[in-house]
């Protein structure tokens, strides 16, 4: 028999050949999409965000994004989005 199967790619490259900024970015979109369909917002983590130097944009959403800098203490730092 058949099975359905859904393969995420990203530009055409399988989401699992994918680098950690694809990913990411790649999920940032369908949570955007999610968003969209459901009329739900709620907050978002971005772990390994040093691995991201553009990230995709999401409206009226809260994000929290976890850098690693060695060597340094837990730093908390609040940035205000332009409206």
């Amino acid at each position: 028999g058949y099975e359905e199967v859904c393969i995420a790619t990203i530009n055409g490259v399988p989401f699992e050949d994918a680098n950690n900024a694809s990913k990411i970015n790649a999920g940032l979109d369908i949570i955007k999409t999610l968003q969209r369909i459901e009329n739900l917002k709620a907050p978002i983590f971005i772990d390994n965000a040093e691995s991201v130097t553009k990230f995709e944009e999401l409206a009226d959403t809260q994000i929290i994004k976890l850098y690693v800098k060695e060597g340094q203490e837990l730093l908390l730092v609040q940035e205000e989005k332009e409206n």
